[in-house]
């Protein structure tokens, strides 16, 4: 809800395409007239791939709001060992839900950008038609979020060959072993955001707050 009057000035875009200005014309309650111009690019995309192992649902709506926010190019929703099965029937993945969400997010970041959003029933065969198996002399540009017993990912950062990153975070408990070995397998360097273990949507928004400062 916008919650001006006329005459007064918001910010204003297109989805995927310019930013700018609107003025209130008028606002009968019901419909709002609006005079647009917009003159600004858009900020680029943050050149990150976010697989993000399914949430409770409403972390999921959250989570789907961060990540537009940050402006991702994709975000692919996986089933986890550890994922509640009854989660992947929740309405908040019919495609209006996520939608809505995604939308509310690029509001927030002020971006006309929205990230891609698949839901991934089946871990291993996304990985095989996403992630082939790396080489040993792949440049890390595959990042899974773990909570114990890996780099910080500052220092991980060192080795990457720059963007676009790919981003895994896991479900509430974390990966089983099983899953980090899958995921290593396919060049996924384990990192660390720090000390603290975190929640799903605090652990998404730590990192990628952290991977905006390492890309500046």
């Amino acid at each position: 809800m916008l919650r001006a009057s006329p005459g007064a000035s918001v910010r204003a875009g297109v989805i995927g395409g310019d930013t700018g200005q609107a003025v209130v014309v008028s606002d009968d309650g019901t419909t709002i007239e609006l005079t647009v111009s917009l003159d600004s690019a858009p900020p680029p995309p943050m050149p990150v791939d976010l697989i993000l192992a399914m949430p409770r649902p409403k972390v999921l709506s959250r989570a789907l709001e961060t990540a537009a926010a940050f402006g991702l190019r994709r975000v692919d929703v996986v089933n986890a060992w550890r994922v509640d099965k009854s989660y992947l029937g929740s309405p908040r993945l019919e495609p209006s839900s996520i939608a809505e969400h995604v939308r509310l997010g690029a509001e927030q970041g002020v971006t006309t950008h929205l990230p891609v959003v698949e839901l991934h029933r089946r871990l291993m065969p996304f990985l095989d038609e996403r992630h082939a198996l790396a080489a040993a002399a792949t440049p890390a540009t595959r990042f899974l979020a773990h909570a114990r017993g890996a780099a910080l990912i500052e220092h991980a950062w060192r080795a990457a060959s720059g963007p676009p990153l790919t981003l895994a975070i896991g479900p509430e408990g974390g990966w089983i072993d099983r899953e980090l070995e899958t995921f290593a397998a396919r060049g996924f360097v384990v990192v660390s955001l720090g000390a603290p273990v975190l929640r799903v949507e605090v652990a998404l928004a730590a990192a990628l707050g952290q991977v905006a400062l390492l890309l500046r």
